[in-house]
């Protein structure tokens, strides 16, 4: 049966008992992050309220589509919904190792620095995910056997019901591709190259944000910092400290987390460029 939308998770319960996530449209969030402005808690709460409304609804995708299609429909779902996208992402990399209980996914998904520029609650977020074939799940009983055809036959949908305890959710095949795609290293390599003359300033980004900074602190670090002007004619504006912010968070390189700091994976990638400058 479909899911009905309920109490959102944190605030009064959730709807899984016991509900299976249902085909249906996925929507696309409207993109609120003005470019070149980095978000703080304040203009977050502005930008989830206006998120809030969909601005479309994402295709699904045709259970005769191939592969590829699919694929491309997920990179549409996570490239749609820019406040979402972290925690979506970091959804697939919770579920791409092996099976994970409803439960323990919607908790964990609350403890993730990326859930708190969210504006869907955890269940939505997995259940956009299903939806697009990103994720597939299991129902299982109390015990932890998974409810067959076979189990089911014969019984009414309220007895099936009644069985379920849990769902496990797991990544599947497409899910595993659109990682890869959005694999913050990659695109964090990716963006120290497309601008040579920013590679040094990054990583001094980076490396600063090893410890938690406002971006207050960020903006000192770089405010008359002659990269700002690079490219530009002297009687222009010195490019916006917020920018390098930007687009280090738009690689997955930095996250907010009550403050701007460095994600485990642009971590990896600031060391490994440590270790190529030692050598």
């Amino acid at each position: 049966m479909a899911i009905e939308q309920g109490p959102a998770l944190g605030q009064g319960g959730h709807t899984t008992e016991h509900a299976v996530f249902a085909t249906g449209a996925v929507p696309a969030a409207q993109e609120v992050a003005a470019q070149g402005q980095a978000l703080g808690p304040d203009d977050r709460e502005a930008a989830q309220g206006q998120a809030q409304a969909p601005d479309g609804q994402a295709p699904v995708p045709d259970q005769e589509a191939t592969f590829e299609q699919k694929v491309d429909h997920v990179v549409h779902l996570l490239l749609s919904n820019n406040l979402n996208r972290p925690a979506l992402y970091r959804i697939l990399v919770a579920t791409a190792t092996g099976p994970v209980s409803l439960f323990d996914l919607e908790a964990l998904i609350q403890e993730m620095p990326e859930f708190k520029g969210a504006t869907q609650p955890p269940y939505f977020l997995i259940e956009w995910l299903v939806k697009a074939e990103a994720l597939s799940f299991t129902e299982v009983d109390a015990e932890g056997r998974p409810l067959t055809d076979e189990r089911r036959e014969g019984r009414t949908a309220d007895e099936i019901d009644d069985l379920v305890e849990d769902m496990l959710i797991e990544a599947t095949d497409v899910g595993r591709e659109v990682l890869d795609a959005f694999d913050p290293r990659q695109r964090l390599t990716e963006l120290l190259q497309d601008v040579p003359e920013r590679y040094g300033s990054y990583l001094e980004v980076m490396e600063f944000l090893t410890e938690r900074h406002s971006y207050g602190e960020v903006d000192r670090l770089l405010r008359g910092h002659p990269v700002l002007m690079s490219g530009r004619a002297p009687e222009d504006r010195p490019m916006q400290p917020s920018v390098f912010v930007d687009k280090l968070a738009a690689a997955g390189a930095i996250v907010y987390d009550e403050g701007w700091v460095v994600t485990p994976e642009g971590r990896a990638v600031l060391e490994a460029a440590k270790g190529v400058t030692a050598a």
